[in-house]
């Protein structure tokens, strides 16, 4: 599993494309979070659970040290060239969003391309 952490003033994204025959069936429409912490996520060849759930201790000790309590997990699969099949990253990325749910967690749109605008805040414990 590789992610990419970043603490956001915000973040804004509109899905516009399918880009695999089993992407999760949305209304495509812009959203905008405030105060968060992004995590892109690509699930690699071989993740399991124990992986995703050591990636979301990992995540949730670190938005402890900053003081954030919203998270978005973004799936990215540009963070890798050895990816899972989607029907095992999605339940991963599932399974990483119901372990930590004692925050404001969600995720993005799994198998769509899409266009984004963020904000990282400035601090030493921004990107991780």
């Amino acid at each position: 599993m590789r992610i990419l952490q970043l603490h956001c003033d915000s973040i804004e994204y509109t899905p516009t494309k399918k880009e695999i025959k089993n992407a999760e069936e949305i209304v495509p429409e812009t959203k905008r979070l405030e105060e968060v912490v992004v995590v892109f996520v690509a699930i690699e060849h071989g993740d399991d659970s124990s992986v995703a759930q050591n990636a979301i201790l990992q995540i949730k000790s670190s938005m402890a040290k900053i003081g954030c309590k919203k998270l978005l997990l973004y799936p990215y699969a540009h963070l890798s060239s050895n990816l899972a099949a989607p029907s095992i990253a999605l339940s991963l990325l599932k399974e990483m969003e119901s372990s930590a749910s004692e925050l404001e967690v969600s995720h993005s749109p799994f198998g769509w391309t899409k266009s984004y605008h963020l904000k990282v805040k400035g601090h030493p414990l921004a990107e991780s």
